[in-house]
């Protein structure tokens, strides 16, 4: 079965040591082909599958990921901890990576953008969804387990999830940039962002995407399968997990999506 296309490469971004990419003209979905190829050769941490635009990429939650040529939709291979409930953290890493790579991207004014990381793992410019990120579980008997990091980077502007917040691009704020610069920067960041992961544990990773966050106090409302809640924003958890000081007390919360606008209380905490 064929199930992407080849195109002729375009100029080749400048990797980390022992990283590489293969890139697609189109493909159904990256993360979908990554895992394809982790079930069918031997890998390593790096691998990237980049595509020029995607037929069935997809973001949490099983949604349409919408992929317009002209933007970001790759998927990275990284190594999964050792403890593999600690892999869920690999989204705040790449978060506070793509965040960085924004910042350090040119523009075309002199003002810098508010580029702050949503929970779980969206980054925003002024409020709207810049970028999605999907880490998934790869696992196999022989080669162990690995995260499939799915990053989509809008460049230009497109039609999100009208669920979601409200999309924008780079090139809406002035920043006027290609998808080969763009991963250059980004795995610049994410390999610096890696090592830090790895040397000083979620701590530090928690520690920095605090700094730009939501503040301390702001009123936050998530969707959840019962429905939505809202209180104050109180932090994370040691784990990732979103802290939520509602009327009937503070909530952990492991898996939802934060709305835009705060939203009711539906849920009655």
């Amino acid at each position: 079965m064929t199930w992407y296309t080849a195109s002729h490469a375009p100029p080749e971004p400048h990797l980390p040591p022992d990283w590489r990419v293969m890139h697609f003209d189109s493909l159904d979905s990256t993360n979908a082909a990554l895992k394809r190829i982790v079930e069918q050769d031997d890998v390593h941490e790096g691998l990237m599958v980049w595509a020029g635009t995607q037929t069935a990429g997809r973001g949490r939650a099983g949604r349409v990921w919408q992929s317009p040529r002209g933007n970001v939709y790759v998927s990275i291979l990284i190594a999964a901890p050792q403890n593999i409930a600690q892999a869920p953290e690999l989204g705040f890493v790449a978060a506070v990576a793509v965040r960085e790579c924004i910042l350090e991207l040119p523009r075309h004014n002199a003002g810098e953008p508010k580029v702050s990381c949503k929970w779980p793992n969206d980054v925003l410019i002024e409020g709207e969804k810049v970028c999605g990120i999907l880490p998934e579980l790869a696992t196999d008997d022989t080669k162990g387990s690995w995260i499939v990091l799915g990053i989509g980077i809008n460049l230009k502007a497109v039609q999100l999830d009208p669920a979601a917040y409200p999309p924008t691009a780079l090139s809406l704020h002035q920043i006027d940039t290609t998808p080969a610069h763009v991963l250059t920067v980004l795995t610049r960041a994410l390999h610096k962002w890696l090592g830090k992961w790895r040397a000083e544990g979620f701590a530090a990773i928690r520690e920095h995407w605090l700094t730009c966050g939501p503040d301390i106090g702001a009123n936050v409302a998530v969707g959840l399968p019962e429905g939505a809640v809202s209180g104050a924003f109180m932090g994370l958890d040691e784990d990732g997990a979103l802290l939520l000081d509602t009327r009937k007390g503070q909530r952990r919360i492991v898996v939802g999506d934060v709305l835009f606008g705060g939203g009711t209380d539906a849920s009655g905490d």
